[in-house]
């Protein structure tokens, strides 16, 4: 088990930097061929389920699994000067959209201004709550460059659940890590450009465990 029982100014000017850092030198994600190859992948999808909807929730599956395995290896190995993700993780649920933030400025860097609102958090009285992720308008990493997608062909999913899954099972894993008294209950998009929305928006939906 690691981390803290809340981040500090200290440590958090540290992971502010730390992020800076981590970005220039990590490979640089290219938004628009991401987006162009999910894109591919899902019409891979498509042929086989024979429609969108199931096509998502197959690939969902998918993304759970290689998350999962991805984030136990950042969680306890060194990404950075030694240092291991589970340092940016606070058991203090307010100090959640900090590291939401810095997770994705971790993958795309000053874009994260261009394209998505800071994270916010809403806490209820009974310790539920949830996590709010908005994109400015239509700025969306993965569908800005999407045309052939109607919201008839999406059925009961959204396009964005595919980071909403992203982020939502790297949010469980790093709980799980440092055994905190919370558990993520959903994480889905509630708002998609693709159905004509003016944004995009993600929910990551908590609640206490006892």
């Amino acid at each position: 088990m690691s981390g803290v029982q809340k981040l500090s100014w200290f440590r958090k000017l540290l992971i502010g930097l730390g992020k800076r850092i981590y970005y220039r030198k990590s490979e640089k994600v290219n938004v628009l061929g991401v987006n162009l190859m999910l894109r591919a992948v899902i019409r891979q999808y498509e042929e086989v389920t024979g429609n969108l909807d199931d096509a998502l929730n197959e690939f969902l599956a998918q993304i759970q699994v290689t998350a999962n395995e991805v984030i136990t290896n950042l969680l306890h190995e060194p990404i950075m000067m030694g240092v291991s993700m589970s340092y940016t993780l606070s058991r203090d649920i307010r100090d959640g959209p900090f590291t939401i933030h810095a997770l994705i400025y971790g993958m795309i860097g000053g874009n994260f201004k261009k394209t998505f609102h800071y994270p916010m958090i809403i806490y209820n009285e009974d310790g539920s709550g949830k996590f709010i992720i908005r994109t400015k308008g239509i700025s969306c990493i993965l569908c800005s460059s999407v045309t052939d997608i109607k919201k008839e062909d999406l059925g009961e999913n959204n396009y964005g659940n595919i980071l909403a899954t992203l982020f939502g099972t790297i949010i469980q894993q790093a709980w799980s890590y440092i055994e905190t008294p919370y558990t993520m209950v959903e994480a889905k998009e509630t708002k998609c450009l693709l159905r004509g929305d003016p944004y995009g928006e993600i929910e990551i939906k908590f609640e206490p465990k006892f």
